[in-house]
């Protein structure tokens, strides 16, 4: 949901749960990382894929991905990504946070078509708004013994931080056209797609760019449609992705 009437916003905060900011750093020029603590977020479980909800102003919201959790302290963080765009709500109120205050999640849960279903091998891709996401997979697969294939394009500046936050990934620097970078390691990965022969593909990101990857897949490499699951943070010229 991107903007919804006064109503419906309003109920999903009464639905939803408050947490507390404990720490924020900038481990890299466009990223921020904002730790929330919360006893809610003792007693829930919380896969790689799930999405919480934040009211950034009047009726209208943005959806962002943890990046990892913590049950025994509490804790949450997600790693946001500085998008660069002025005036953006959403980033207005991330950068305003600061230690001590609250925010309210609006719900924390996975879409039926985008959620981890512990692959024995996967393939996960996606831009600088999933690097969240993308460590989240890393741990959960690390954990349960999956081989797990990242690629991820990011601002060049970030680089050398993304190839510490996700060993073993396929780190590129960004262009101008958004998901070339990725377009081009794909056109060219054949090998190491069909070593990984992936069970499921994991696709995030740019909408765009995951029609173009998610075509790629199936045409070159023949993966079945259901195993490519496909979740778009953001398009072109739209907002609420």
């Amino acid at each position: 949901m991107a903007r919804v009437p006064k109503v419906l916003a309003d109920y999903a905060e009464r639905r939803g749960f408050t947490t507390s900011v404990t720490s924020v750093e900038r481990p890299s020029p466009s990223l921020l990382r904002v730790t929330f603590q919360s006893p809610s977020l003792k007693s829930r479980s919380v896969s790689p894929c799930d999405v919480t909800a934040f009211r950034v102003r009047g009726s209208e919201f943005r959806h962002y991905t943890p990046e990892l959790h913590d049950p025994d302290a509490g804790t949450v963080t997600v790693l946001f990504h500085h998008h660069g765009r002025t005036g953006a709500p959403g980033l207005a109120l991330i950068e305003s946070l600061v230690p001590g205050e609250e925010i309210i999640w609006c719900g924390l849960e996975s879409a039926r078509s985008f959620r981890w279903t512990s692959p024995g091998a996967a393939l996960a891709m996606g831009d600088a708004s999933t690097l969240g996401l993308m460590a989240g997979l890393t741990e959960r697969a690390n954990a349960e013994g999956a081989r797990l294939l990242v690629a991820v394009e990011t601002e060049p500046p970030d680089c050398d931080y993304v190839r510490t936050l996700l060993p073993g990934a396929v780190v590129l620097a960004a262009g101008e056209e958004h998901g070339a970078a990725l377009d081009e390691w794909l056109s060219g990965a054949g090998e190491h797609v069909r070593a990984l022969a992936p069970q499921t593909v994991y696709l995030a990101g740019h909408g765009g760019s995951i029609q173009r990857q998610r075509d790629v897949l199936r045409t070159r490499y023949g993966l079945d449609r259901r195993a490519v699951r496909t979740q778009p943070y953001w398009a072109t010229g739209r907002t609420g992705l």
